[in-house]
């Protein structure tokens, strides 16, 4: 009797091994889906705080914080439905995970300065030209930014560029380039949780 249930153990065992997994696990939408909306919450706060601190030091920080959770909880989710977790696939599911989380950041921006408030993208590119101004005095350029490039005064370059930076087309370019930095850190996370999941806890 005990060698039957065994033989039957065994066969559910290898069974469940061969089930075949989702490539994107539902569970990354919703950890996506919360990530993103905990940034944008992040800048609404910020913003009802002060305007200046949509700009301030605290949000690379923030951002990459959400970020790493996210991806985080949705690799130890998968790795516990899954039993394993390979790193290409652990790298992968990382990188979308993160990269959606992150353009919570983009959609705030749209939302809040081309339908929100569309009067303040002035006041945003005169915060962007201070903050310019102060990483020139930082860097000890005590004469502060230059006055013209090829003949355009940079004010008004550093202004048409926050000014667009903001735009739709901005906000894109922004998306694409940020997956840069979300695939570093996705290789980072990727390699720790990597391991098989043989219990609920971390084996080195």
């Amino acid at each position: 009797m005990s060698n039957v249930s065994d033989s039957e153990h065994l066969e559910q065992t290898s069974a469940a091994k061969g089930t075949a997994h989702p490539t994107i696990p539902s569970a990354l939408w919703g950890h996506a889906l919360a990530g993103g909306l905990l940034v944008m919450a992040g800048y609404v706060v910020a913003y009802l705080i002060q305007f200046d601190w949509l700009l301030g030091n605290w949000s690379t920080p923030y951002v990459l914080m959400v970020v790493v959770a996210v991806m985080v909880m949705v690799l130890l989710t998968v790795r516990r439905e899954e039993g394993g977790l390979a790193f290409g696939r652990a790298f992968g599911l990382a990188f979308l995970a993160g990269w959606l989380a992150r353009i919570g950041y983009n959609l705030f921006l749209l939302v809040f300065f081309q339908i929100l408030r569309p009067d303040l993208v002035d006041a945003y590119a005169d915060l962007v030209l201070g903050k310019s101004m102060e990483a020139f005095s930082a860097f000890g350029l005590d004469g502060g930014m230059p006055a013209e490039i090829e003949g355009m005064s940079m004010e008004d370059l550093v202004r048409d560029q926050a000014v667009w930076s903001i735009s739709p087309g901005g906000q894109v370019v922004d998306a694409l380039t940020g997956m840069l930095w979300v695939a570093i850190v996705a290789l980072v996370v990727a390699a720790i949780l990597r391991r098989t999941a043989e219990s609920d806890g971390f084996k080195g």
